[in-house]
C-alpha cells in the first residue's frame, strides 16, 4: 500500500494541466486555444502561429494525500533516499528536523481520481482568409479517471468494517487509455450589425496505444471474509474491457482507431469601443470513441453469493495480470474460467465536456473570463472528467501575457493558478499551491510549452499594419515590441 499511494501521488508529479485556463484563454494563444473552444482560434489577431512543443500534466484525487510537503520539495529531494511513512505508523522516536515522506488518507461521503498527461506536438494554424482560419494539431496523451466510488472503500472506512458484515456498494466506474492524434481545426468570422459571431470545428483521428475500464451498473453487496482472506458478494453485475498490452511498457503497438469532433461558437459584442468589450462562448468536447481491438471485454453478473480475491490473486504475471485475474474471476464467479469472456474488442468513449466561456474586457489589453467545463461523458465504458468551474483576470500583450485563474475543482477543490507567457516560452500552473508547502498534497498540474507568431516587424524595423478587414471597416493595429 504504501508504494502504491506514494506511486501514485510521486510518478505524474516528477515528469515535468487539465485545461490550462491560465494560458488558453490567452488572446495570443493561437491553435492551443482550440482545446477549449475550437472556435477560439478565431479571434487570433496575428496570421499564422506555430507551436513547437507543449508538455502537460495533472493529477488529482480525493482519497491519498502526502503530508507537509510540496511538488519543489519533492524534486528537491528526488535523489535523496527517504522514508516513507503511513501517518498511523510514524515512530513515536522521530525527529522533527528528520526529512520523511509521510502519507494518509481523507474520508470522505465518495472518492474520485484523475490523471492525464499530455504533449502536444507541432502544430500550427494559419488565416487562409479575412475571416477564415485553417489550423492542424498533433497531440498524444494518457487519461485515467474513476469516479463515484463508495465510501466503504476509503481506507479508514473499509479498515473499520467487521468480517462478514453486509454492506452496500454504490455503482462506479473507471477507465484508462493513451491515445495520439491528429485534428484539422477551422474557424469561420461571420460579422453581425452589433459583433462578430465566430464557427469553430475540430476534426480528428485517433490511435489509441492501450486502455482498460471497469464499471459497476448495480449497488450490489459485499462482505469482508475473516483474516483478509477475500470478499463475498452477491447480486452484482461488473463489465470489464482491457488491451492485450495492457500490461507491458510496449507503446509502439496501436490496437485502437477512431474518430473525435469538437464544435464551438464565439459572439463577440461590439459596445462601440475600439474593442469587443463581450464575448460568449459554447462548446462541446471530446465527441467521439475508440474502438480497441487485439482485447478483452468480460462481463460478471450473478445473484448468487460468489467468494473472490482470495490467495489465488497473489501471484498474477506483471503483463498478463489483467487477463489472468478476469479469467480467476471467472472461475469464481461461474465455475468456469473462460465463460466471461464476451468480446476480443470494446468501444471506449472519450470524455465528453460542455466548455461555457464568458468574457468581460476593461480595455483592448485587459480583461477577466469565467469558464465552466462539465463533464457530460454518457453512462457504460467511457473516460471521464470532473467539473470545473473557474474565473481567470489576465492581461494579454502581443509579446507578453499574465493570467491567474481561480478554480474550483470538482465542486469541493479551490485552486489559485498562475499562467506567463514571454516571447515564445510560455509556462503555467492551474495549482500554484501544490508548489508550497501543503499540509495535504493530493495532486498538482504544470505546463510549459514554446510556439512562434509573426514579430509585427517588417524588415526596416518599422511596425508592420495589421488591420483585420470585415463590418468594421479598419481593424486594430497589433502592438509591436519596440527594440
Amino acid at each position: 500500500m504504501r508504494l502504491l499511494i506514494a506511486g501514485f501521488l510521486l510518478f505524474p508529479l516528477l515528469l515535468n494541466a487539465q485545461f490550462q485556463l491560465g494560458w488558453r484563454t490567452d488572446t495570443y494563444a493561437g491553435i492551443n486555444s482550440a482545446l477549449v473552444n475550437p472556435a477560439a482560434p478565431g479571434r487570433t489577431p496575428y496570421s499564422w502561429d506555430l507551436n513547437l512543443g507543449e508538455v502537460s500534466t495533472f493529477l488529482a484525487n480525493n482519497y491519498g494525500y502526502l503530508r507537509e510537503t510540496s511538488i519543489t520539495q519533492l524534486l528537491r529531494n528526488r535523489d535523496k533516499d527517504l522514508d516513507v511513512f503511513f501517518a498511523r505508523d510514524l515512530p513515536s522516536d522521530l525527529n522533527s528536523s528528520d526529512e520523511v515522506l509521510v502519507y494518509d488518507y481523507f474520508e470522505n461521503n465518495s472518492y474520485y481520481g484523475q490523471q492525464l498527461n499530455s504533449i502536444l506536438g507541432p502544430s500550427f494554424s494559419v488565416r487562409v482568409a479575412p475571416q477564415t482560419r485553417i489550423g492542424v494539431f498533433t497531440r498524444w496523451q494518457t487519461l485515467f479517471s474513476g469516479k463515484g466510488l463508495d465510501e466503504d472503500l476509503g481506507f479508514y472506512q473499509w479498515d473499520a468494517i467487521p468480517s462478514q458484515q453486509v454492506f452496500t456498494l454504490d455503482k462506479f466506474r473507471g477507465a484508462a487509455a493513451s491515445w495520439a492524434e491528429v485534428g484539422l481545426n477551422i474557424s469561420q468570422s461571420i460579422f453581425t450589425n452589433n459583433g462578430e459571431l465566430i464557427l469553430g470545428l475540430s476534426a480528428r483521428r485517433l490511435w489509441g496505444q492501450r486502455a482498460g475500464y471497469l464499471i459497476s451498473e448495480e449497488d450490489f453487496s459485499l462482505s469482508k471474509l475473516p483474516n483478509t482472506i477475500g470478499l463475498e458478494g452477491t447480486d452484482f453485475s461488473l463489465e470489464a474491457g482491457f488491451t492485450s498490452n495492457a500490461g507491458n511498457d510496449d507503446f509502439d503497438d496501436s490496437p485502437g482507431r477512431g474518430w473525435a469532433a469538437d464544435i464551438g461558437l464565439i459572439y463577440r459584442i461590439d459596445l462601440g469601443d475600439d474593442f469587443y468589450r463581450w464575448e460568449f462562448g459554447a462548446a462541446v468536447l471530446d465527441i467521439g470513441s475508440l474502438l480497441f481491438k487485439e482485447s478483452e471485454l468480460h462481463r460478471f453478473n450473478s445473484d448468487q453469493l460468489a467468494t473472490t480475491l482470495t490467495d489465488s490473486y497473489n501471484n498474477l504475471d506483471t503483463e498478463q495480470g489483467l487477463s489472468q485475474a478476469a479469467t480467476q474471476l471467472s472461475e469464481d464467479v461461474f465455475g468456469d474460467n473462460s465463460i466471461s469472456r464476451v468480446s476480443d474488442e470494446f468501444n471506449l468513449r472519450l470524455p465528453t465536456t460542455l466548455s461555457l466561456q464568458a468574457t468581460y474586457a476593461f480595455t483592448e489589453w485587459a480583461k477577466i473570463e469565467a469558464n465552466i467545463l462539465a463533464g457530460i461523458a454518457p453512462g457504460g465504458a467511457s473516460l471521464t472528467r470532473n467539473t470545473t468551474l473557474a474565473l481567470t483576470p489576465r492581461i494579454d500583450r502581443h509579446w507578453w501575457s499574465i493570467g491567474m485563474p481561480v478554480s474550483l475543482y470538482a465542486m469541493n477543490d479551490l485552486r489559485v493558478g498562475l499562467a506567463a507567457r514571454l516571447g515564445p516560452l510560455f509556462i503555467g500552473t492551474d495549482q500554484l499551491g501544490a508548489f508550497t508547502n501543503s499540509k495535504q498534497l493530493s495532486g498538482g498540474d504544470f505546463y510549459v510549452g514554446v510556439k512562434f507568431f509573426p514579430l509585427g516587424l517588417n524588415r526596416n524595423g518599422s511596425k508592420k499594419n495589421k488591420k483585420r478587414s470585415g463590418r468594421r471597416g479598419s481593424g486594430k493595429n497589433v502592438e509591436c515590441y519596440k527594440f
